[in-house]
């Protein structure tokens, strides 16, 4: 009989297998976790003189200041040639910011959100009706709400691709295994149920990028199963790893170096959380300081050896899988990401992610709408001003004339009316950008402190800390490029 190290019987009992399978129907058929709650993390800023003035008027400003957020209509550079607007990132980076994001919060809305009444122009009176879904913690809680392998439960199911067609000249990329998709309901007459992925929460399925990383995290859990631990040790390695992602690789790469390095020898200055059951999703977080991605998208990428310079727009998931009847069951085999291309994996430079900066690459029309639902996103949950909460740090506020010398030229009419009182997402978009601060090279000193000590805080409190005092880590170090390669060893078994 096959032990695990330290002497465990990987094979489950009857008893923790049958938990498991009712687990994932409960999981698949919407059951979640009791939910948790939203708060402020500067509450002293929740007061009317520190929020965007709550009329029509500002809601018509603001519709105004994301109608100038897309990114100029000139046709974008290939994605390996450097531009002018190109950060420093490796173009990956995005989407581990918009996985963070999804794993941190998952929303249910107060039923106001859904019906807009005559006071829409207003804030939410408070945010107890607002609860998230998610555990609130560093613990890869979007990977583990979904089925495990029920060949295998201590592994986390993973979906084969779909073989090429007859005609079909492409393949899977070099290397990339048949267990290279989410795995996935079947074909369906309702919309939104066909071929939708076997988790509660489907966001990171919505475009090609972000699912291939929320499979490379499933690989990597089955790379530590397949290296002998037992599922729970697995999840716990792998919630550790995560957490020094996050900790040392991401947020060097996000965050100004003076205010980390203030939060990692000090802890949190001004976001002290004591015990666990006080913590909650600060929406500074969420809804403004951690909404990086669209402006660090491209409008195209190298995706893979077969898709050169491609539309970010045809890699959205819907479409790669479209068709109907005729269309394929799974993600198609070449569609599986080359990470090379978005890594420094090879030794050709990966292409780059877009510099932090109040400008949104891709159609205008979709840009605008992006701008717009994080705008009135921020006015309605009532979020401080940037300048409001510059001055709570102690810092001198971008405004006025310093204000409009960040933003590009054909923005600083629309954003004449928040000169003095900008509304936070933006505030920290154009404090990133700022050519005499960071110049889109990282967040500056409103950004990096919200960034920095919320996501310190969460750690700290998260399963399995490596924040504890006493942990011994379980690596000396892990970036995203580690995870990538972890999860590579999987595809030889299943070549």
């Amino acid at each position: 009989m096959e032990m695990c190290a330290g002497g465990e019987d990987p094979r489950p009992s009857l008893r923790e297998a049958i938990g498991e399978r009712v687990r994932a129907l409960a999981l698949e058929s919407g059951a979640r976790p009791a939910d948790h709650g939203f708060g402020f993390m500067f509450p002293a800023l929740c007061g009317p003189a520190h929020r965007l003035a709550p009329e029509p008027r500002t809601l018509k400003d603001l519709a105004r200041l994301a109608s100038v957020m897309a990114e100029p209509a000139d046709s974008p550079p290939p994605p390996r040639v450097r531009s002018a607007g190109d950060g420093d990132l490796p173009a990956a980076y995005t989407y581990l910011v918009e996985f963070l994001r999804n794993d941190l919060v998952w929303e249910r809305r107060a039923p106001d959100e859904v019906r807009l009444g005559p006071d829409a122009f207003a804030a939410l009176p408070s945010l107890t009706g607002l609860l998230n879904r998610r555990s609130g913690g560093l613990d890869l809680d979007s990977i583990y709400d979904a089925p495990r392998d029920p060949q295998a439960v201590r592994r986390m199911l993973v979906g084969a691709v779909t073989p090429k067609q007859n005609g079909c000249p492409h393949g899977r990329p070099p290397r990339a295994g048949v267990a290279n998709d989410l795995p996935r309901h079947p074909r369906n007459s309702e919309p939104g149920r066909d071929r939708t992925p076997r988790m509660s929460d489907a966001r990171n399925d919505e475009h090609l990028i972000l699912g291939q990383l929320h499979v490379a995290f499933l690989k990597a859990h089955n790379a530590l199963v397949g290296s002998g631990l037992s599922f729970e040790a697995a999840r716990r390695a792998l919630r550790r790893r995560f957490q020094w992602m996050v900790l040392f690789d991401l947020l060097p790469k996000l965050c100004a170096p003076d205010v980390l390095e203030n939060v990692m020898a000090e802890g949190p200055r001004l976001w002290r959380v004591e015990r666990p059951t006080a913590l909650f999703m600060p929406v500074e977080l969420s809804a403004a300081a951690l909404v990086l991605a669209p402006s660090m998208r491209r409008a195209s990428y190298d995706y893979n050896v077969h898709f050169r310079d491609v539309e970010r727009s045809a890699l959205a998931t819907r479409s790669v899988l479209a068709g109907g009847r005729h269309g394929p069951e799974t993600l198609p085999e070449h569609h599986v990401i080359s990470w090379d291309g978005f890594l420094p994996l090879a030794a050709e430079a990966p292409q780059r992610a877009r510099r932090l900066d109040t400008l949104i690459s891709g159609a205008p029309e979709s840009a605008e709408a992006v701008a717009s639902h994080h705008l009135l996103r921020g006015f309605r949950l009532g979020l401080p001003t940037g300048q409001a909460l510059a001055r709570h740090l102690g810092l001198k506020p971008l405004k006025d004339d310093t204000l409009l010398a960040a933003l590009p030229d054909h923005q600083r009419v629309a954003a004449l009316p928040f000169c003095e009182a900008t509304p936070l997402w933006f505030y920290i978009l154009a404090e990133a950008g700022n050519p005499e601060g960071p110049a889109g090279r990282h967040l500056g000193p409103v950004g990096s402190r919200i960034v920095a000590e919320a996501l310190w805080t969460l750690a700290l409190h998260s399963d399995a800390s490596i924040l504890s005092p006493g942990t011994l880590p379980d690596v000396a170090r892990f970036s995203l490029s580690d995870l990538i390669l972890l999860a590579a060893e999987e595809d030889g078994r299943g070549l």
